[in-house]
């Protein structure tokens, strides 16, 4: 029998305070996860409402399924959504429910508590399991056939872009010799590999994160292919976007939050390249809402430690 493990939707009434619906309001959310978010959305929208949501994460649906599969007002799309705007699937259901666009566009980006906690997934080094990490695992390599296709340069080249690594060289070398050497099977493999390079027990006594935490990171996102259209796919949901509605974004982590905020500013007519003019005029059909960002609040950051590097940005379309 399935059971819904807890979810704690991080920063959740700010979400709710900040995606306004209106009447048979029509939601979008990019990444569905357990539901937490849809499940607050929904009670807040009324019975006209409609709300699609898309998850890649076959598990991850059933569960949400299970959860909120008796609203009506719920549909569901197998999909990343990098790739959701070409989906038939999901022009089919736009052009019948959505026609002139969303009111509210969400994306709660990274891995959710659903798989960092199940050991099979590979994501977490806290439980020893397969070395996978693959959101979906129907389809795309694992993150041990990803390493085995790697290079030592091009493997400390994704953990030092994506993981933000300085010791990613020496990582990379110490992880491709435990794989040649057939010591490389699981999760706890591959932070014994770091270990050898970043000693866990001295960054322990200091107080700091695992030395594994950010070799883990950099090998997810690009087993994932995380970052790689995430400044397209933003683009692509503005355009989606009713003027007027809101697109909310929470991001975990600097690579994705530096991301997330170039592309909103850009899209709000903001220059940030070279020099004090931009080349060219930056169309305008944004407006931000909180320019720097909204992060959980003390209260919530303690009670729900995952939080604490979460970060929201809102935009409103306005053209």
């Amino acid at each position: 029998m399935m059971t819904t493990p807890i979810h704690v939707p991080v920063l959740l009434q700010e979400v709710l305070d900040h995606l306004v619906l209106p009447p048979a309001a029509r939601i979008l959310d990019l990444t569905l996860g357990l539901g937490g978010h849809a499940e607050a959305l929904l009670a807040k929208a009324d019975a006209a409402s409609r709300y699609l949501g898309v998850d890649r994460d076959p598990e991850a649906r059933a569960l949400a399924t299970k959860r909120l599969g008796s609203d009506g007002r719920l549909s569901l799309l197998a999909s990343a959504y990098e790739d959701l705007w070409e989906d038939s699937h999901f022009q089919a259901w736009k052009a019948a429910q959505a026609p002139d666009g969303f009111d509210a566009i969400l994306a709660d980006l990274g891995v959710s508590t659903l798989q960092l906690r199940s050991p099979e997934r590979g994501f977490s080094f806290r439980d020893e399991g397969p070395l996978d990490m693959r959101m979906d695992q129907e389809h795309g390599l694992s993150a041990r056939a990803w390493i085995a296709e790697q290079t030592d340069e091009s493997l400390a080249d994704a953990i030092y872009q994506y993981g933000e690594e300085r010791a990613s060289r020496p990582i990379a070398r110490a992880i491709l010799r435990a794989l040649h050497e057939g010591r490389l099977e699981t999760t706890h493999d591959l932070a014994k590999a770091v270990y050898t390079v970043i000693p866990r027990e001295p960054a322990k006594r200091k107080g700091h994160s695992d030395p594994a935490t950010r070799t883990f990171q950099g090998i997810r996102i690009a087993v994932n292919g995380e970052l790689d259209r995430l400044a397209a796919s933003l683009e692509a949901a503005v355009s989606h976007l009713r003027v007027g509605g809101r697109l909310a974004v929470i991001s975990f982590h600097s690579l994705e939050d530096r991301i997330v905020k170039q592309t909103l500013r850009r899209l709000a007519g903001i220059y940030d390249g070279p020099g004090r003019t931009a080349p060219i005029e930056l169309p305008k059909v944004l407006k931000l809402i909180h320019a720097g960002g909204i992060a959980p609040s003390e209260a919530e950051a303690a009670a729900n430690p995952p939080s604490r590097s979460a970060r929201l940005r809102v935009a409103e379309r306005i053209a």
